[in-house]
């Protein structure tokens, strides 16, 4: 890692990785945004990148490319893109991978780390979440809704193991930009957390197009959110995930804050405005597939699935971009 700072590679510049990105800039450390959404990168080189809302609306130039060919080394990638992404945005960088340089999810659901694993080998790679809220409003435009901290940890397996010198050292480089950001101790059972919130709140937002403050104040929608919450906690139990109902409970409840986050839609919420694929295949379909294997009934997230899907049934397969 660089003496004064990493460099870093945001994989995927939508509202999350855009706004990742712009923090990090903002704060000092050289960053470069890479996204196959050629209209969105060329509004970012043209005229740079536009943030409105928290902390004021400015205009920010940043360094972002469609050609992977034209990212430099880097020390740090993040990756930002849709978990369907995952694997094929990885093997467009991986020859840029190299000793020492680490790739970090930030992505929603299950599975994306054991992806990337694939591609750039274990040892490359760190589990990360956040829950913070950013949104694409239109080519170099991205909504910033609210600071909360982010968290990354060594996957479980991994040799660096426990909180290791490089994730203490990336923490305190992205905290420093002012992306507050803590190492995990057991970074499985933090995205197992993160997850229970999308879970209760990706769908209902989804297939209603409402923000997550204002699906909790639908009584019926918070039953059926926590429905999906009991399921999935259920879920996790079988896999040695133990989670508190309560601290879930409390973490659904800030993240759907009005004034903040909560005034956000979610991001399955804005694929579905935008005629994209989702990824309730990670958020939902990896659950529900855990649970047939365990004899575990998950008729509420089968049920959410089902609904989003038909949905996508629309559109699916057109507008579609590869990070």
């Amino acid at each position: 890692m660089a003496v004064d700072g990493p460099n870093i590679v945001v994989v995927g510049a939508g509202g999350m990785g855009a706004l990742f990105g712009a923090i990090l800039t903002e704060g000092g450390l050289s960053v470069t945004l890479y996204d196959s959404n050629a209209e969105h990168i060329a509004a970012i080189q043209e005229s740079g990148l536009k943030i409105e809302g928290y902390g004021g609306d400015r205009s920010l130039e940043m360094a972002a490319t469609t050609d992977a060919s034209n990212l430099p080394p880097a020390d740090v990638f993040l990756f930002q893109c849709k978990a369907h992404a995952t694997a094929s945005a990885a093997r467009t960088v991986r020859h840029l991978v190299a000793d020492g340089a680490v790739c970090i999810s930030f992505q929603n659901g299950l599975g994306n780390e054991e992806m990337l694993a694939e591609v750039v080998g274990a040892e490359n790679v760190i589990g990360g979440l956040s829950t913070m809220a950013g949104c694409l409003l239109g080519p170099g435009r991205i909504q910033d809704f609210s600071r909360v901290a982010s968290y990354i940890g060594e996957m479980p397996g991994n040799a660096s193991g426990g909180i290791s010198n490089r994730c203490q050292k990336i923490a305190d480089a992205f905290t420093k930009t002012g992306l507050e950001t803590h190492v995990s101790a057991d970074i499985r059972h933090d995205i197992w957390k993160k997850l229970l919130g999308n879970i209760a709140m990706s769908a209902v937002s989804g297939t209603t197009n409402l923000t997550s403050a204002a699906c909790l104040n639908i009584p019926e929608l918070k039953t059926t959110s926590l429905r999906a919450l009991d399921e999935a906690l259920c879920v996790a139990t079988s896999q040695g995930i133990v989670l508190d109902r309560d601290e879930a409970l409390a973490g659904m409840a800030a993240i759907s804050e009005p004034g903040g986050t909560g005034d956000s839609k979610s991001s399955l919420c804005v694929d579905i405005l935008n005629e994209r694929k989702t990824e309730v295949e990670y958020i939902y379909g990896s659950v529900i597939a855990l649970g047939r294997e365990n004899g575990i009934a998950t008729p509420t997230l089968e049920t959410l699935a089902s609904l989003v899907k038909g949905i996508e049934s629309h559109y699916v397969g057109r507008n579609e971009s590869n990070v």
